[in-house]
């Protein structure tokens, strides 16, 4: 029965994998190209989810779980809760995108035409109950596992969680691509319908029977807890924990500022349909991704993991640059090869930059975990938004769209550059001789 849960546990994500997937790649490519909504409120709207995390929906999630018993049980109403929120808000967020009517508006005449929009307001909401739905659903399913799964099966039901969700996202959005081969509105409403039901079937199975009743917290958890209030002053107060923040905000800037960008790249650059761009982009750059996050995996122990991020930046340094080459010469198949030698880089530096994150804690997972998701969020929906107004506004002033993806490529680049310049910098041994000292000053000052 344990082995049972913990497969069921591993699947959990895979829901999660098919909606992130259609809502990152294809409705995104539907309401920036075919819809022509600007690019910043497209891009805006799809970082909503990580803003909630950087205001605290995440520790709110995380201290309700752990207070709070609704039938004996502490984690799963509040999975059931932010899946349910996820599900039905995804279902409804095609058709509410067909209401928008700020498309074709121009970058200076946007700010009136966003005010006065109720479609785009009804699209908003719909966005934040999806984003309020997944942090709460992950921290909670998160904390479900550190209760369930012993530290000898945790690393391995996270890594196989996650490997499934990448996986799901690249098989559904090629299922999906092919669906769309012959695009209309309502099709694309129906693979949201589908969708929002097999993740909502796959998360009800994952869960539903897994945490035991009325079971308390083990004692000695919060043998190291501090308040979040106090995590931040850590944070500005420690120039290590600081600086292992920043390196790990720039990395995860670099590594997903493009993950929304790359199938309007395809539409505006290369005149590709819908069909098309949601079947190339993502399985072949995500499916490289994966595959290399598998083998450097694997070798990370052997090449270690700064030089395993290094490999990653240099290929992501080369891949970016040959998307931008691509863009010019509009040559799709060098374009192809050109996502294949990205997702070495993504994939590489992905799974270093991960395993290093989860390892600089100093024995205080909660503490540091934490603040590194706080920096992750921040990275995202920086990156996402960011790549969304850069797109309009050289657009804006160049007139063409290869300026402006060759610019958000460029950021990228340059991204991954500064990763490497501070990653030869950063010290473990440092960094966790730090935090004793600081951690010890944080709790004397709060018992004071």
């Amino acid at each position: 029965m344990k082995t049972l849960n913990l497969i069921r546990l591993s699947l959990f994500q895979m829901g999660f994998g098919i909606m992130l997937g259609f809502l990152h790649d294809t409705l995104n490519r539907v309401m920036t190209t075919d819809l022509g909504i600007s690019s910043t409120i497209v891009f805006g709207l799809i970082s909503l989810k990580e803003l909630l995390a950087i205001f605290g929906v995440k520790v709110w999630a995380g201290n309700m779980s752990d207070r709070s018993h609704i039938f004996g049980l502490r984690r799963t109403p509040y999975i059931l809760l932010g899946l349910l929120s996820c599900v039905f808000s995804f279902i409804f967020a095609p058709a509410a995108a067909y209401e928008v009517s700020v498309a074709g508006k121009s970058f200076s005449d946007l700010l009136v035409a966003v005010i006065t929009d109720i479609g785009l307001l009804k699209l908003a909401v719909i966005f934040l109950v999806f984003g309020f739905g997944l942090q709460v659903a992950t921290t909670a399913y998160y904390a479900l596992l550190a209760d369930t799964v012993g530290e000898e099966h945790i690393g391995k039901v996270t890594g196989a969680s996650w490997t499934l969700m990448v996986l799901t996202t690249i098989v559904s959005t090629r299922i999906v691509g092919s669906f769309l081969d012959v695009y209309t509105p309502e099709r694309l409403i129906t693979v949201a319908e589908v969708g929002g039901f097999v993740a909502l079937c796959i998360g009800l199975f994952a869960v539903l029977g897994v945490e035991k009743r009325n079971v308390q917290s083990k004692e000695g958890k919060s043998k190291h807890s501090i308040s979040f209030s106090q995590s931040i002053r850590l944070l500005s107060s420690s120039p290590r924990t600081l600086q292992f923040a920043f390196y790990i905000f720039i990395s995860i800037f670099a590594l997903f500022a493009n993950e929304i960008v790359m199938d309007p790249f395809g539409g505006d650059v290369f005149g590709m349909p819908v069909g098309t761009t949601t079947k190339l982009f993502r399985p072949t750059m995500g499916g490289t991704q994966l595959i290399f996050m598998l083998i450097v995996g694997f070798l990370l122990n052997r090449i270690g993991q700064k030089r395993g991020a290094h490999i990653g930046n240099f290929f992501g340094i080369i891949g970016f640059s040959m998307l931008i080459a691509a863009g010019f010469m509009r040559d799709e198949q060098f374009l192809r090869i050109a996502l294949v030698v990205t997702g070495i880089g993504l994939g590489a530096a992905s799974v270093s930059n991960i395993s290093m994150m989860m390892t600089m804690t100093a024995g205080r997972s909660g503490i540091y975990i934490g603040l590194w998701g706080t920096a992750q969020s921040l990275a995202i929906f920086l990156g996402h938004f960011g790549a969304g107004i850069i797109r309009d506004v050289v657009y804006h002033f160049s007139g063409t769209y290869v300026w402006a993806y060759a610019a958000i490529f460029m950021m990228e680049i340059i991204a991954f550059s500064i990763s490497s310049l501070v990653l030869p910098h950063i010290s473990k041994e440092a960094f966790e001789a730090e935090s004793e000292l600081k951690i010890a000053e944080l709790q004397t000052a709060g018992e004071a």
